[in-house]
């Protein structure tokens, strides 16, 4: 099978640190999108036409709208009064939790039927295919599968979102062990899905992390959560060389743009050179994309002060290919292989159409990024803390980027009884690490460390 470029199958094995369960490449061919897929480990094969690109994007919209009243109902949750008896709260988180995997399984289903050319047939090839390839995939215990995901950023096929392993409506949930059955439905909560662009060349593994892992952050001041992520890595002094927070004031001209950033990650927030090199680009603030403003897509971003920059979609790329042009030989960040792995946490309230989400990716993936980690939604505030805060503990334990965003996920299910981890999904390799790991100078007690021990409540929580 070929990807329609010269080394088809043998690039992916080129690019995943370990061999893929299954490989994906979605390509146009014949006025239609067309999903190959890949079972090294049997031998399987399979090929889905769907709908032609523009009727792909429709759907996904139509699915994204549905993901926006799951967030409306997660709002309304972390609203209500809190029980006060532990047991009725957690009752509560289960009870919603499979609530909204049933509903999103409604929406997924739906959008199979509108998307597969014959869905009566490719569905269940679909569902017989991944079960073959991924045996395990009813099992939480272990290493899991890895989908890896051959597409350019525009052919937007939700995999994470869609009940591929158990399209059958789950009866409903009572407890942990059957939460954790519904979950499992979907490939966001049973394997692990890497993309990657075609054209991608290979990047460094390895997030260098000798002298402390260098973070360097983005933020809106003004949303409580990204106050907090920051409290979060000031903490974690002892494994984290902190550049930022960005904005620092808003009022100062002569402060390097964020496009001078993205293009040279030695270079200091306050316009200094010779800082470590950010190998970890974290933001926390308001994503803006809607279908009918495309002129105002865009990072809202706050100093300490609550004084707002709003970096529009359209400048920042205008930006970028004025820093790219400038570079030549021997200048300063030019053509890095090494750029960091950036983690869009967008918080807020806007639901972006899929296509819009991916927009606000492009930028770093043309920069040569060497991942990226997004939403197709902005997540509330206090829950994009939280998916954070286990996130970077799971990185600085010891797992790669794609075990720390799995597990996070299942936390973010378990503990708050929250779905919205599925909105996260990885634009690069899952095997990237941090090599070495920082060790900690103070050992904290108990075995894994939860992120929200040393601190007292997190955001949201009941």
């Amino acid at each position: 099978m070929s990807d329609g470029t010269s080394g088809g199958v043998h690039r992916a094995d080129h690019r995943t640190n370990h061999r893929p369960t299954v490989r994906v490449y979605t390509g146009e061919r014949e006025g239609a999108l067309w999903l190959d897929l890949e079972a090294p480990g049997v031998g399987a094969t399979l090929t889905v036409r769907l709908a032609p690109l523009g009727e792909v994007r429709q759907h996904g919209a139509k699915l994204n709208a549905g993901l926006g009243r799951i967030l409306r109902e997660h709002r309304g949750r972390v609203d209500a009064p809190v029980p006060a008896d532990p047991e009725e709260r957690a009752r509560r988180n289960l009870v919603a939790a499979g609530d909204s995997l049933a509903a999103l399984g409604a929406y997924g289903r739906a959008f199979l039927f509108d998307v597969l050319t014959d869905p009566q047939n490719d569905s269940r090839r679909l569902v017989e295919f991944l079960r073959t390839a991924c045996p395990t995939w009813r099992v939480r215990s272990g290493e899991p599968p890895l989908i890896h995901v051959i597409t350019r950023s525009d052919h937007v096929f939700p995999w994470e979102l869609l009940p591929l392993f158990e399209p059958a409506r789950p009866p409903r949930v009572r407890d942990q062990p059957e939460l954790e059955q519904a979950a499992l439905a979907f490939p966001g909560y049973a394997a692990v899905v890497e993309r990657r662009d075609r054209d991608d060349v290979q990047w460094n593994l390895d997030l260098a992390g000798w002298d402390r892992l260098p973070l360097r952050m983005v933020y809106h001041a003004g949303y409580p959560g990204a106050r907090q992520e920051l409290d979060f890595f000031r903490g974690r002094g002892d494994q984290l060389r902190l550049e930022g927070p960005y904005p620092g004031d808003v009022g100062k001209p002569d402060a390097p743009s964020l496009a001078a950033q993205l293009c040279d990650p030695a270079l200091g927030v306050d316009g200094s050179r010779g800082v470590p090199a950010d190998q970890v680009l974290h933001f926390a603030c308001d994503c803006e994309a809607r279908p009918e403003d495309p002129d105002g897509h865009g990072y809202l971003l706050a100093d300490e002060q609550r004084r707002e920059l709003r970096v529009l979609l359209r400048e920042l790329k205008s930006d970028l290919v004025e820093h790219w042009a400038a570079q030549g030989p021997g200048r300063v960040g030019t053509h890095r292989t090494d750029k960091p792995l950036v983690f869009l946490n967008a918080c807020g309230t806007a639901v972006m159409d899929p296509h819009s989400a991916i927009s606000l990716l492009q930028p770093f993936q043309r920069n040569g990024n060497r991942g990226v980690i997004g939403t197709s939604a902005n997540i509330p505030d206090g829950t994009a803390a939280v998916m954070s805060r286990w996130f970077y503990t799971g990185l600085l334990t010891g797992s790669t980027v794609g075990q720390a965003l799995h597990e996070a996920k299942w936390r973010l299910l378990q503990d708050r009884g929250s779905v919205l981890g599925l909105l996260y999904s990885l634009h690069g390799l899952a095997g990237m690490r941090i090599t070495p790991v920082p060790v900690p100078a103070r050992r904290r007690t108990g075995g894994s460390e939860d992120p929200d021990g040393r601190r007292g409540p997190a955001p949201d929580q009941p």
